[in-house]
Parts: structure tokens; sequence; C-alpha cells
């Protein structure tokens, strides 16, 4: 990786022409998702993340050590950056995920991600969510990962928002392991990137244009180690998304620069 220029517009156009071409293909796939059997259906997952991955050309790089997946299923969280991040994890855990309801409106993505078992949260209602922990739970005991966002927003991915504790009671009520996740995006400098976040006001046609501008992009992918409910008898809900946030935040901000000045904003507001 040595040059930071954009891509031209040609590479661009042609990313996102054989995009389009995914995006046909994969729908087709995703349709057939009921004759599938659980191991079927995980494999075409891990496919189809991967695939988008390379037509983009980010390479992801897991950080070892790779979680043993004879503890599976978990409920798998992590920091929030762009749309990218359901495709980052989906290449390596295969799994439903928990998304705000306005992406089901969303033109041909939305029919995709209800189709690959998405279950959607109204952000804005606090009855919404007992819910949602219980659809969770119940697909967590048939024996399939669950995925979501604990910040419930998007950031820049050079710090992270303060998560939120409801979702990890489902692990609790399933007695599976939360497995957590923090993803860190590079430029072709090897230097951490803003631009492919889908953060603040940025559309999803821009957010678009900002990645297929990029020549390459790298991803690391921290893993820990499972929490273990059997091990953490008296974690509640709070306790875990406490032990979850502090591997991710360590993670994120190991080389961030605003570390420091996330750190200074911590200590101020302690």
């Amino acid at each position: 990786m040595t040059s930071s220029k954009s891509t031209s517009f040609f590479t661009r156009y042609k990313r996102i022409f054989k995009l389009a071409l995914w995006l046909r293909q994969t729908i087709r796939r995703v349709n057939h998702f009921e004759q599938l059997s659980a191991t079927e259906r995980n494999g075409e997952l891990v496919s189809i993340g991967r695939n988008l991955l390379n037509i983009l050309h980010i390479k992801v790089e897991p950080q070892q050590p790779l979680p043993n997946t004879a503890s599976m299923p978990w409920l798998t969280v992590a920091n929030h950056v762009s749309w990218l991040d359901i495709f980052v994890l989906m290449a390596y855990i295969p799994g439903g995920y928990i998304a705000k309801q306005s992406i089901q409106s969303w033109p041909i993505l939305g029919k995709l991600a209800t189709n690959g078992g998405t279950v959607y949260i109204n952000r804005l209602s606090r009855q919404d969510i007992s819910p949602v922990i219980k659809a969770i739970k119940e697909a967590l005991l048939q024996g399939r990962n669950v995925l979501f966002f604990p910040e419930a927003y998007t950031s820049e991915g050079l710090t992270t928002l303060p998560f939120k504790a409801a979702l990890f009671q489902a692990a609790i009520d399933a007695n599976r392991p939360v497995m957590s996740v923090a993803i860190r995006y590079y430029d072709t400098q090897a230097k951490r990137t803003p631009k492919v976040a889908f953060a603040g006001k940025t559309s999803l046609l821009r957010s678009l244009w900002n990645i297929v501008s990029i020549p390459e992009i790298t991803v690391k992918v921290d893993f820990a180690e499972p929490l273990m409910i059997t091990e953490n008898k008296h974690a509640d809900r709070f306790q875990l998304k406490t032990m979850a946030e502090e591997f991710i935040q360590q993670k994120v901000l190991s080389d961030s620069p605003l570390a420091t000045t996330f750190a200074n904003k911590m200590n101020r507001e302690q």
C-alpha cells in the first residue's frame, strides 16, 4: 500500500457496476434461504460477505487469536462505523442482525436485510425492547448467531459511543456467550480513515462513493474471548455491556489519532 490517491472515475464506476451485479445475484441467493439447512445458510452468508469485500477491494485482517467457533452460537457485539461492518462480520460470523426500522424500507437492501434474518428495532420506543430481546433469545436457542451494535448509532470509527445495555439481556436469558468484536478501518497508507464512516448526514450513496474512491481498504478485526454466561453467573446486562465496551474501546483507541482527546474528555466527565 503505497499510494493515497483516489481511484479513477473509471475504476469507481466499474466497482459500482460489479456491486450491482453482486446485489442482483445476492437477492436471488437470499430468496432461497428457506430451502437451506442452517449450515448451508451460514456458508451462503460467509460467501456473500466476502464477495462484496472483494469487489470493493477491502482486505480483512482478523487479528490473532481467532475465535473458537465451538462455543457458537454467540450474541456478537461490535462498534459501528459503516454499513460495511455487517459484511465484515458476516465474512467470519454468519448470523442475523438487529437494525433500525428505517433499513427495512431501503430500496433492494431492505429486502436483502429482511430475507437475511434481520430483526428490526424502534429506537424511539422502550416498549419495543422486550419483544426484540425475546426474538434474540429464541434465535440463540435455535443455534443461530445474532449480531448487533450496542452503540445504536454509527461513529467515525476513531473512538466509540456509549454502549446500550438492554439487548445483552438476551444472552443471559438464553445462557449463550457474548462475543465482542472491534472493527478498525485503514486507508492505502495504513492510516486510520473516517472516510468509510456512514455517520452524521452522510447518505448511503455518498458513503458508497467515498468507499469506491479509496484504492484499497484494510480492516482489522479483533475478537475477544467469549464472555461465558455460565462463568459469569452473577453478571447482569450492565456488567456484560461494560466488559464488552472496555475491550472494544481499548482496541479502537489503540492507534487512533483521537485517543488522547477521547481520554481527556472521559476524565472530565468522571
